[in-house]
């Protein structure tokens, strides 16, 4: 099992990596919106970011927990861990986190093209969390995408991201429907 200080240097690792992303795409918005060509809106972003930091957190906290130091290079190959038995609960939380972001968005186009975008950060995650449970090298990179499992994991986790996605805007607009109908009974009656 990992150690306090292994789990505290993956917690403060993975926390510089996402606030400097956030403060990235902060002067980006900051950059676009002094040009007045392009606007981004932070609030739709923000949700994105959010799924991130659950995604890095509580995802890859659950199979930390799960593995230890024992998970090696099948961190990597997502689809190890979410088809294995010993950690069939990282599916769910996988699920529950594309659910999140799907509600929270207006349109559930947004929130769909956000779970297709949310399978590179997955991936990048994996390495992050290689990196630190074996050991940093940056050949992981090209030698990962020579194996099958790779494709495999990335395939796996697209899947998943995107039948979530489907099933809970149709969930999201079925819900729509249920609360317009509602609220014309009410109005009827009253």
């Amino acid at each position: 099992m990992l150690s306090m200080i292994g789990y505290t240097a993956i917690f403060l690792g993975g926390l510089f990596i996402i606030v400097g992303l956030g403060v990235i795409l902060y002067f980006i918005a900051i950059w676009f919106k002094a040009n007045e060509k392009f606007q981004i809106d932070m609030a739709r972003q923000g949700n994105f970011i959010v799924a991130l930091l659950m995604v890095y957190f509580i995802f890859y906290g659950f199979v930390a927990n799960v593995y230890g130091k024992s998970i090696g290079e099948d961190i990597l190959f997502t689809y190890k861990i979410l088809f294995n038995p010993r950690s069939w609960f990282s599916i769910f939380i996988l699920m529950v986190i594309v659910i999140f972001l799907i509600i929270r968005e207006t349109f559930f186009e947004y929130g769909i093209r956000n779970s297709i975008m949310l399978t590179p950060f997955i991936v990048g995650m994996a390495w992050i969390w290689y990196w630190f449970i074996v050991d940093f090298d940056i050949t992981v990179i090209p030698l990962y995408f020579i194996r099958f499992e790779a494709y495999l994991s990335i395939i796996s986790i697209l899947g998943i991201n995107l039948i979530t996605a489907i099933i809970a805007a149709i969930l999201k607009q079925i819900y729509k429907e249920f609360i317009k109908t509602t609220k014309e009974l009410i109005i009827k009656e009253v």
